[in-house]
């Protein structure tokens, strides 16, 4: 389980760092290219991180010693959902060049 957890927490980080290189690299450089590389990173990192938490939380459900660190792991892989929300926000409303 402490695997799982680590792993959970590895792909949150690493979607959100990812998530944001693209982001900043689509405003400063404009051009679809960036979109869709954008979009095929969301598909792959929203299928990662839903079976991520998919699997945390049967972990959580279940008889474990370890619920409050499976509800952080939860709380941080959930928290990549409204970061998602705002760089679509930002990057619909930002003109392309």
């Amino acid at each position: 389980m402490n695997s799982l957890i680590a792993t959970s927490k590895a792909i949150a980080i690493l979607s959100f760092i990812i998530g944001t290189i693209l982001c900043v690299t689509q405003l400063y450089h404009g051009g679809l290219q960036f979109i869709t590389i954008g979009f095929l990173f969301i598909i792959g990192a929203t299928t990662t991180n839903l079976a991520s938490l998919v699997a945390l939380i049967f972990y959580l459900l279940g008889r474990t010693r370890n619920k409050l660190e499976l509800a952080k792991t939860c709380g941080l892989v959930i928290t990549n959902i409204p970061v998602v929300i705002i760089y679509f926000n930002i990057l619909f409303k930002t003109p392309c060049p």
